[in-house]
């Protein structure tokens, strides 16, 4: 009798121990997952940003707006994620279509070549209420680096390439994989050409 009840103890000691070794590997990946799915997801969105920000770019051309626009659209295609995770946003002059954005963009904007905008440049206004320029855009403040009446929009002369590079900033929940990491998408594509 005492050896079958030693050995029903011996069993329910031995699933204990498998389910404390199985338990934290079982959660890591199941945290994994969600990790993994939420980082997807910014991914996608930050790619689909950049690809909604170089339709805008393509379709304004040389308008003195554009890259109000731009930054407009981008902003659209960054709504499901916080604006708060956006590193920055560049706009420049591309050679060709499968052009990356040059390094001195990624931190300043360089005359006749890109402009550089961070998060806080989102929240700028092109007219105030009534109905001026605030002399943020049309070749103001912000976008006068490269201004959007610079660019090649007529057929007969070459058309420009215009990039939009989109990086931004994805927070891990669990802090198993680190806390945050950068995903960035660049997306370029020829202005379309004038129609005058």
């Amino acid at each position: 009798m005492t050896t079958s009840a030693d050995s029903g103890g011996s069993e329910r000691g031995a699933v204990l121990v498998e389910i404390a070794l199985v338990t934290p590997a079982f959660l890591l990946l199941i945290f994994g997952i969600f990790e993994l799915g939420f980082l997807f997801r910014d991914s996608l969105t930050t790619e689909n940003a950049s690809r909604e920000a170089a339709r805008s770019a393509s379709t304004k051309g040389r308008a003195p707006e554009a890259d109000f626009f731009i930054i407009r659209s981008a902003e659209n295609g960054l709504a499901a994620m916080d604006l708060q995770s956006l590193e920055y946003l560049v706009v420049f002059k591309a050679t060709g279509p499968g052009d990356e954005v040059p390094d001195s963009c990624r931190t300043a904007s360089q005359s006749g070549l890109c402009n550089r905008y961070t998060a806080a440049d989102f929240f700028a206004s092109l007219d105030d209420l009534n109905g001026n320029d605030t002399g943020n855009f049309r070749c103001g403040s912000l976008d006068s680096s490269w201004c959007a009446t610079d660019r090649e929009t007529q057929a007969s002369t070459g058309l420009d390439y215009i990039g939009v590079h989109v990086e931004t900033n994805h927070g891990f929940l669990t802090g198993a994989f680190g806390s945050t990491t950068s995903l960035g998408a660049t997306t370029v594509l020829q202005i379309e050409p004038d129609r005058r």
